[in-house]
C-alpha cells in the first residue's frame, strides 16, 4: 500500500476516532459503591454522588470543601450515613438522598469509618480507633442514628464489618489493607473473615485465608466478600474461636 493510501485511510478514520472518543464518559477512579432498592450512591473527585438504579445522569449529593468516602444507605434508601473530612478530622454524617445539609454525629479527634446501618435503622456500624491504644488499629461501635456516644462492641478489634439482617450476628475483619497498594499480598496482614455472635459472644473465624477480604452483607442477606488477591488453595486452617474482649 503506497504512503498516499496510508494517509488517506488514517484522514478519513481520525474523525470517527476522535467522535468515539468525544462520546465516552469520562468515569474514572469511581469509588466506594453503595447500592439501595432504587438508587445507587458512589464517591468521584471526593464527593458523594448519586444516579437511579436502572441508570442516567448522576447527581453530586455533596460539595462542601473536604472529602467525603464510605456512603451507606439507611434500610428505606431514605439516608446516607458517611464519613467525611470538613474541619481537619474524619467523622460520621447523615444527609438525605434527596441532599440537604450534611448532619454531624460524630465529634471525636480521631478518624471514625462509617461501615453500615443496624437493619432496623436506629443506629450506624461504624469503626474507629478512638479507644483501641493503638491508632493504626480500629475497633467497632454501634453509633446511635441521633448522634451521642457511640457504644463500643465487645470485640478487641475491628477494620470492616457488616451486620446479618436479623442483626445478631457480625461478619469482621481484624485488620485493614484495603487502601494500601501492596498487590498480590500473601503475608501476615492479609485478612482473615470472622463471625461474632451477639448472644453467645462466640467468634469464628469462617474464611481463614491469605487474600485480602472485606465483608459487606449483600441485599438477600447473605454474608458476601471482595477479595483482591488469589485465594491459597493449599490452605486448609479450619474455623477458630476465641473469646472476645467485655
Amino acid at each position: 500500500m503506497s504512503l498516499i493510501r496510508v494517509l488517506t485511510a488514517i484522514a478519513v478514520l481520525l474523525p470517527t476516532f476522535a467522535s468515539t472518543a468525544e462520546a465516552q464518559i469520562d468515569a474514572r477512579m469511581l469509588r466506594n459503591p453503595a447500592v439501595s432498592d432504587t438508587r445507587i450512591a458512589f464517591v468521584y473527585g471526593g464527593d458523594i454522588w448519586i444516579v437511579p438504579k436502572e441508570g442516567g445522569v448522576a447527581m453530586r449529593l455533596s460539595s462542601p470543601e473536604g472529602e467525603e468516602s464510605m456512603p451507606r444507605f439507611s434500610p428505606d434508601g431514605l439516608w446516607l450515613a458517611f464519613s467525611a473530612n470538613y474541619h481537619g478530622n474524619t467523622d460520621v454524617y447523615v444527609i438525605p438522598v434527596t441532599g440537604g445539609l450534611p448532619e454531624r454525629l460524630t465529634h471525636h479527634p480521631m478518624d471514625d469509618r462509617v461501615l453500615g446501618w443496624y437493619p432496623d435503622g436506629s443506629a450506624i456500624l461504624m469503626a474507629s480507633p478512638r479507644h483501641s491504644g493503638r491508632q493504626r488499629f480500629n475497633q467497632l461501635y454501634r453509633l446511635a442514628r441521633s448522634g451521642g456516644m457511640p457504644e463500643a462492641i465487645p470485640l478487641e478489634y475491628g477494620e470492616f464489618a457488616s451486620l446479618s439482617p436479623d442483626g445478631k450476628q457480625l461478619a469482621f475483619t481484624i485488620k485493614l489493607r484495603a487502601f494500601r497498594t501492596w498487590k498480590r499480598y500473601r503475608g501476615g496482614m492479609a485478612a482473615d473473615l470472622s463471625i461474632y455472635d451477639f448472644a453467645s459472644g462466640e467468634v469464628k473465624a469462617i474464611a481463614p485465608d491469605v487474600a485480602n477480604v472485606k465483608c459487606r452483607c449483600g441485599m438477600d442477606g447473605r454474608f458476601t466478600s471482595c477479595r483482591i488477591a488469589v485465594r491459597n488453595a493449599a490452605s486448609t486452617s479450619g474455623p477458630t474461636t476465641s473469646t472476645p474482649r467485655r
